[in-house]
């Protein structure tokens, strides 16, 4: 059915305007991507069965905490199974969104086209992510070398660039207006596009870093700069916002 587009609105105070109302595509690239990511975890599950202990240990134990131990199977299921269930909760955060989104200024929500590529880009790199520590898990509990920690360390890096690339073209579904709430999205617009390039350097740093120090370190030390970047993106946001204001 063809999806057609209304005309734009300006809202009363001249708050901003609605772009359009009709609903996201369906993320067929991300949806491709997972079922094929889906259809390799089976493959490697099936061609490692045979090599995986009964009763796999997912955490040692020590003098502080018992260790951990689940069956085979819900070893070899268990991401497969997370893949699922994201997938599940985004379909129901879509379906929400859609029938709150009359209710919600569109300058707080981004547009449909946004929306499209954000569930392209998370079930194109997650799924890829969740298939290399699903096949680097069973091959190293199946006793085959696997340089775990530096490969996941390297494929964190890779999915916060994939994440940063997309943060930078993300844009709502209402043009900033005069009032404050539009100053207010403006700003955070354009110091969203200097998140994104931060996260793609950092990525880019963690994806180098997992080669020359600790793995662990590399990741938890991303980690923790991803949280003082969205920091600063809040600090710049709002800084643009006053200055938007005094002119």
């Amino acid at each position: 059915m063809t999806q057609l587009r209304t005309p734009p609105t300006v809202d009363a105070e001249g708050g901003g305007v609605n772009r359009t109302d009709r609903r996201p595509r369906p993320p067929w690239a991300g949806i491709v991507v997972s079922a094929a990511s889906l259809i390799v975890m089976a493959g490697v599950a099936w061609a490692l069965w045979d090599s995986l202990p009964t009763v796999v240990v997912t955490r040692e134990s020590s003098g502080q905490r018992a260790g951990v131990s689940v069956p085979r199977a819900a070893a070899v299921a268990a991401l497969p199974a997370t893949l699922l269930l994201i997938a599940a909760i985004m379909v129901l955060a879509t379906e929400l969104g859609d029938r709150l989104r009359p209710y919600v200024d569109p300058r707080l929500v981004a547009g449909p086209d946004a929306q499209t590529r954000s569930m392209n880009a998370l079930f194109t790199l997650l799924p890829l992510f969740l298939l290399v520590l699903h096949t680097g898990f069973l091959l190293t509990v199946s006793g085959r070398e696997f340089p775990m920690d530096r490969v996941m360390g390297a494929a964190f890096g890779v999915l916060l660039m994939g994440f940063g690339a997309l943060l930078q073209k993300l844009s709502p579904a209402g043009v900033a207006g005069a009032d404050t709430l539009g100053r207010w999205t403006s700003a955070w617009q354009r110091s969203q596009r200097w998140a994104g390039t931060a996260m793609v350097a950092l990525g880019a740093a963690c994806a180098v870093a997992t080669f020359l120090l600790p793995p662990v370190l590399a990741a938890v030390g991303s980690a923790a700069l991803l949280a003082v970047i969205f920091a600063a993106t809040l600090v710049r946001a709002s800084r643009k916002t006053l200055d938007d204001q005094e002119t």
